[in-house]
């Protein structure tokens, strides 16, 4: 994973040097993700979209990278900016973890997070199996199956999200090649919260997988060949952005709002 420069927090050596930047106290925390509360551990996890489709949602795993808390506010990493956002990073949390975002258990990051005593406003993630750069990453993203049904139609459906040479996007002009880098497609930015990290307290991610599907239309997903105990159609998700329910499901995973949740927990 490259470094961010002198306000990455790497270790509690280099998170060290940072205190005196940002005026807070060094501590160290455990992380976790899951999925949301109201899920029932296996079982399908069911809701109904913005455009009408009742959907029984039976695989749900979400590969995050990374997880970092900024004090400030800044603009979208899809605008043109850096990969790497102004202002001051107070926490992070640099390892990767598969999360089952079906099940409303706390799955623990393998490491502990490092930060200061700052108040975060805004929260990343970096959605990548290792190098934000490496546009060759072949690490699955998300993978995801169920049952789609709207108007007696039935979809059901499977699909997995990469991100790498599928996703990346020409530069405007060929005097800036490097304008539009594969990271701008991998960090999921900017988060809204508000945390001030405590000692003893621990960061919690909480994936809302119905999110990502707020704005598909299942009826337009590929057909698959008739499989299968008698010859029942199946449905797939695109790993690229050829059709109108790949697209947005890769923009649903993106989402900085109504997917993700950052919350910092004290002890109890």
């Amino acid at each position: 994973m490259r470094a961010r420069g002198a306000i990455l927090l790497l270790s509690a050596a280099a998170c060290a040097g940072c205190v005196g930047t940002t005026g807070g106290e060094l501590l160290s925390f455990e992380a976790f993700a899951a999925g949301p509360e109201d899920a029932v551990e296996g079982e399908p996890y069911r809701f109904t979209t913005g455009r009408g489709f009742e959907v029984a949602l039976t695989r749900a795993r979400l590969r995050i990278g990374a997880v970092y808390l900024n004090r400030s506010v800044p603009t979208s990493v899809a605008s043109d900016t850096s990969c790497m956002l102004p202002g001051i990073y107070v926490a992070e949390v640099p390892y990767g973890l598969e999360v089952d975002a079906l099940s409303p258990a706390l799955q623990a990051f393998p490491g502990m997070g490092f930060a200061t005593s700052e108040r975060a406003r805004t929260g990343e993630l970096w959605l990548t199996g290792g190098d934000l750069y490496d546009e060759d990453d072949p690490t699955i993203i998300l993978d995801v199956a169920g049952a789609a049904a709207k108007d007696g139609a039935d979809f059901p459906f499977e699909g997995t999200i990469t991100i790498g040479r599928n996703r990346v996007v020409p530069p405007p002009s060929p005097a800036a090649p490097g304008a539009k880098p594969i990271c701008k497609q991998r960090v999921v930015t900017p988060i809204p919260l508000d945390i001030t990290p405590r000692s003893g307290g621990r960061l919690v991610v909480r994936i809302d997988p119905s999110g990502l599907f707020s704005n598909v239309d299942f009826s337009l997903l590929a057909r698959v060949e008739d499989e299968g105990e008698g010859g029942a159609p199946r449905y797939r998700f695109l790993d690229s952005a050829e059709d109108q329910p790949s697209k947005n499901l890769h923009a649903g995973l993106r989402a900085s709002v109504g997917v993700y949740t950052i919350r910092w927990e004290e002890p109890r």
